[in-house]
């Protein structure tokens, strides 16, 4: 079987085609790999806890006894009509075993591989991706739908309804790791345990955490050109250990958003409309309109420029990490003072 779409992947997890004996999840989305195969796993066989309906290999243990797979697929079921074998900690390839079984007879049995970022020439991932017995899974960071989605499920279950602002601050808050999202809706749901609305005031009391509100001073002050701010914020941000890597990664993705906010801007759309459309968390709503107001596209293109060149650099050598952000950041507050002296 060829590789699930991405749009066929909620009803294949839901219910896995005949006849699919192994199924490969892997991707740089820990908790989204993670929470497919338990979905995978539950839709299989009724109690996970069983250790008769659910038999746990590690990665080293198949790669020292490739056959243990085959073996472990072929048995019998000591109660009920199929079992589950699930395979992690894939520290050393593993791809003999899973050859064998894949060549070897049909089981009713299911074999879920977990693994994280798989590269498309890998032998695990071409071996499952090209047999009619296998599917590949593939769990890739999710957007703003993706925790819309996530955000109407785990509600929608709690017996829980949200403000339509409060749910745009929710998503405008959760970031791409499905794990720490769904930790997150979970924190929220605890706290409004007997109650039945979420306002944007929880979101504001419960989901902002001390990184978000760290980096985000961090990208604000840049973007608007607040020198003294900015000297306040990066000291604050690497006192309390964030690394170079996300606080500039974070103001690539803002500069991106801004750029494409600019772009609806520059062809006929109100410049408070362009910045509710970021999906911004309330409390940022004036500050980022600020900065669509100081920020043309050329400039823009300097900033993403400026900022991928910082990222290269850091990721070559992590030596002067923190002198070459203060550095970009630098240059991207410098970049906003002339347009916002030129309004």
């Amino acid at each position: 079987m060829v590789a699930v779409k991405p749009s066929e992947t909620e009803g294949f997890v839901r219910r896995p085609p005949k006849g699919i004996e192994v199924i490969l999840v892997f991707g740089p989305d820990a908790g989204l790999v993670d929470e497919r195969c338990r979905a995978l796993l539950a839709a299989a066989v009724p109690d996970l806890n069983d250790p008769f309906q659910l038999v746990r290999i590690g990665g080293d243990q198949l790669a020292s006894s490739p056959e243990r797979l085959i073996e472990e697929a072929g048995a019998i079921a000591l109660f009920g009509t199929r079992k589950a074998i699930w395979v992690n900690g894939l520290d050393k390839p593993i791809d003999r075993g899973v050859k064998l079984l894949l060549q070897g007879p049909t089981s009713e049995n299911l074999v879920v591989i977990q693994a994280g970022d798989l590269a498309k020439q890998s032998a695990l991932r071409s071996l499952c991706e090209q047999s009619p017995r296998a599917a590949a899974l593939a769990c890739y960071a999710g957007g703003p739908r993706e925790n819309a989605q996530l955000v109407d499920d785990i509600l929608r279950e709690a017996g829980l309804a949200i403000e339509a602002g409060a749910k745009r601050d929710l998503i405008g808050a959760l970031g791409e790791d499905r794990r720490q999202s769904r930790a997150e809706i979970d924190k929220l749901v605890l706290y409004k345990a007997g109650e039945k609305t979420i306002t944007s005031e929880d979101i504001a009391t419960i989901i902002v955490d001390a990184n978000a509100v760290a980096i985000n001073g961090v990208i604000d002050a840049a973007f608007g050109g607040d020198y003294a701010a900015l000297d306040q914020e990066l000291s604050r941000a690497f006192a309390e250990r964030l690394g170079a890597d996300p606080l500039l990664g974070a103001a690539l993705r803002h500069a991106f958003a801004l750029s494409e906010a600019r772009s609806s801007i520059d062809s006929g759309a109100p410049l408070a409309q362009a910045a509710r459309d970021m999906r911004l968390f309330w409390r940022r709503e004036g500050l980022v309109t600020r900065q669509l107001g100081i920020w043309n596209a050329s400039a823009l293109d300097g900033a993403l420029a400026d900022l991928n060149a910082a990222i290269r650099r850091i990721r070559r050598s992590a030596l002067s990490a923190e002198s070459v952000a203060r550095m970009a950041f630098w240059r991207i507050a410098r970049h906003a003072r002339p347009h916002s002296a030129g309004r």
